[in-house]
């Protein structure tokens, strides 16, 4: 329990910390996935001494994680770090770790901590709703953005209006934009744009992780409570 408990917490400050350079850069150190790995190995053979488990098992989910994560690369065109991130999950729990008794758990973990992720994400729509809603930003794009002054765009996001043959569009699909594109903006006499944050799939990865690891497998969790 103890060997997990540190598993579960040395990932998740690598996944904050991964998060966190993904965020601010658009890029991920390698030494973090190979530190993980490494830290990974050792505490497998603690755990193994301590609890044995099923090696050909692990072996296995691995193998499959591994295969998965390069189809997901070469032919989805998934992140790189995402799928070095999945991998090393496969590395780092061999088996489901068994931290609450109340976890539903699946067959592979690293393969519920990925369908967790798509699950959550969609949550990122609940919390810019709210946000828009406090502010009194009623508009179809509340849901997948917020309003910036057009001087002060962030970086890494989109825009979900822009000028179109002499007029203001507003589109669901944010498009990348550069000075030509908040000049046109300006000479319109736009104060304020909707934007929307080109999230890395690792943030949503970190919370997949999170929820995995205390409620468990959501598809598996909401079969349980289906039959």
């Amino acid at each position: 329990m103890l060997v997990e408990i540190v598993k579960v917490l040395v990932t998740l400050l690598i996944f904050i910390r991964a998060s966190i350079e993904d965020l601010k850069t658009r890029e991920i150190d390698d030494k973090l996935w190979l530190i993980m790995i490494a830290l990974a190995i050792l505490l497998n053979v603690v755990q193994f001494l301590q609890k044995p488990f099923n090696l050909i098992f692990a072996v296995v989910q691995f193998v499959f994680i591994f295969i998965l994560a390069n189809v997901m690369f070469y032919l989805l065109n998934f992140g790189g770090a995402d799928c070095k991130a999945l991998i090393c999950l496969s590395v780092m729990f061999p088996v489901y770790p068994e931290i609450f008794e109340f976890t539903v758990r699946g067959f592979i973990f690293a393969l519920s901590v990925l369908t967790d992720s798509v699950m959550v994400a969609p949550l990122i729509a609940l919390y810019f709703f709210v946000r828009n809603a406090l502010k009194g930003h009623f508009a179809k794009t509340m849901f997948i953005g917020y309003k910036v002054k057009v001087d002060e765009i962030p970086k890494f996001h989109n825009l979900l209006e822009w000028v179109e043959n002499g007029k203001i569009v507003k589109s669901l699909r944010g498009i990348e934009f550069d000075e030509n594109v908040v000049e046109e903006l300006k000479r319109m006499g736009v104060k304020e744009v909707w934007v929307t944050p080109a999230l890395p799939f690792i943030v949503f990865m970190t919370f997949g992780f999170i929820v995995a690891v205390t409620l468990g497998d959501l598809i598996f969790l909401l079969l349980s409570r289906i039959t």
